[in-house]
């Protein structure tokens, strides 16, 4: 007696039959699992244009937190800059003042490690001097 008869004898012929026999396959201790394989192919095809918009999605966010950050950088460093000019011109500050333009530093030097392709020469020299003028005032406490 053959399998199809078997099955034919049972009722589950057709589309009924293949159910029972890869279900069977499934649970029985083998490593292939065609029902699964099967299930997962069609998952993955049913949910095509889901996925495929998600990744577009992901993709304008990382550009989004890029050009977030350029613009954070580019804030940066016109505030240091800015605080150079004022240093130059004899401008007094406050030690938080400077503290806070000193993590913009860092900041900025940070960012343009991580992106060769930015201006990031432009404030070293103003960056230098900034520190320079802090440690005097670090030195006579002379701070607004």
């Amino acid at each position: 007696m053959s399998l199809a008869e078997i099955l034919a004898i049972f009722g589950l012929g057709g589309t009924g039959g293949a159910l029972l026999l890869l279900s069977l396959i499934e649970v029985a201790p083998v490593k292939v699992k065609p029902l699964s394989w099967l299930m997962q192919k069609l998952g993955k095809a049913l949910n095509r244009d889901v996925m495929e918009s998600l990744q577009a999605q992901r993709e304008e966010t990382c550009a989004t937190r890029n050009e977030l950050a350029e613009h954070i950088a580019t804030d940066c460093r016109a505030r240091i800059l800015r605080f150079g000019d004022e240093v130059l011109h004899g401008q007094r500050h406050s030690k938080e003042h400077f503290e806070q333009i000193l993590l913009d530093i860092k900041q900025y030097d940070r960012y343009c490690e991580e992106h060769p392709s930015f201006e990031n020469n432009i404030t070293e020299l103003t960056s230098k001097r900034i520190k320079e003028v802090y440690c005097r005032c670090l030195e006579t406490y002379d701070f607004l």
